[in-house]
């Protein structure tokens, strides 16, 4: 005697699917905090480099004029 397929009741389908939302939101959650993350780091990283820059500009001997016509020339091909 073959079974049949063993029907599953809505109220089966309905916990599966809170579940599937609960882990939706966690998962949403996560990737929000990831991202600030990554936001704030990048954000760091940008400041950093900003100082480097303005720190090289002020030890430099070369005029700001210069270094504003060397920052927007185009590169020279080789």
């Amino acid at each position: 005697m073959a079974r049949g397929r063993k029907r599953i009741g809505i109220d089966v389908i309905n916990q599966q699917i809170e579940l599937a939302q609960e882990k939706v939101i966690k998962t949403k959650q996560k990737y929000e905090a990831a991202t600030d993350h990554l936001k704030e780091l990048l954000d760091k990283k940008k400041s950093l480099q900003t100082e480097e820059l303005m720190t090289a500009v002020m030890k430099s001997k070369r005029s700001f004029e210069d270094i504003l016509h060397y920052i927007n020339s185009e590169p020279e091909v080789l």
